[in-house]
């Protein structure tokens, strides 16, 4: 039973980031393989941009604002791009993506992946705990799958023969998933929240998040925030 919802999971994500492909392809697509940028030139940008909301390395102090330190420069590139073409929307990103050109959002995309993330401390144990075997286990009886199949790129799936979700799909494609280790808590939860209600839309993201409760969206992103 446990293999067969697993494998349910695995196949719904092939599917969702196929589609997905398949759309970004077929139509005016905002999406664009990340061409690599300079760091350099990024940190003067992200010094002019970024730095009030964000941190000068990517360490936002707000809770409610993500970090950006370490995280994979592809998926800044994209989400960058995203808000300047409309298919992301928030009051504050939108318009200073559209002041950004693409090479300049390669390059702050570039230097805030090169910085090193620093994990909040965690405040409550027992709730990260839960929260730990909701993120590598999964939960509601296979309705919720394990985190880990995407966002852990070191995750093996000892039913899938231990071969990765990574090297199954190939990196390229998961470049699109973003690393959630260290952030914080409050950024998390919000994102789940959007996704749930559709806010912020995502085929997979806003099926997974509707089987989550208040308290199991709490005691995830209370694991993330507090892990390396």
């Amino acid at each position: 039973m446990q293999r067969a919802r697993v494998w349910r999971w695995f196949w719904l994500m092939i599917l969702t980031v196929t589609l997905s492909a398949a759309f970004l392809i077929a139509g005016p697509a905002h999406f664009q393989d990340y061409p690599g940028g300079n760091p350099e030139r990024g940190r003067f940008i992200a010094s002019g941009k970024c730095v009030a909301c964000h941190g000068a390395d990517g360490n936002s102090a707000n809770p409610l604002f993500p970090k950006l330190a370490g995280q994979k420069a592809a998926y800044l590139y994209g989400q960058l791009r995203a808000f300047k073409a409309g298919g992301r929307v928030s009051p504050i990103m939108s318009g200073i993506a559209a002041t950004l050109t693409d090479t300049e959002m390669a390059d702050a995309a570039s230097f805030f992946a090169r910085q090193a993330l620093r994990p909040d401390q965690i405040k409550h144990k027992t709730l990260a705990s839960a929260g730990r075997s909701i993120f590598h286990d999964g939960a509601n009886r296979g309705a919720t799958p394990a985190c880990a199949m995407c966002h852990d790129a070191s995750h093996s799936m000892s039913m899938m023969g231990g071969m990765s979700m990574m090297g199954m799909m190939g990196g390229g494609m998961m470049a699109a998933i973003p690393g959630l280790n260290g952030q914080h808590a409050a950024y998390l939860v919000k994102q789940l929240d959007d996704f749930a209600t559709g806010k912020r839309q995502s085929m997979m993201m806003n099926s997974i998040a509707t089987t989550l409760t208040d308290a199991q969206k709490q005691a995830v992103a209370e694991y993330l925030s507090g892990h390396p």
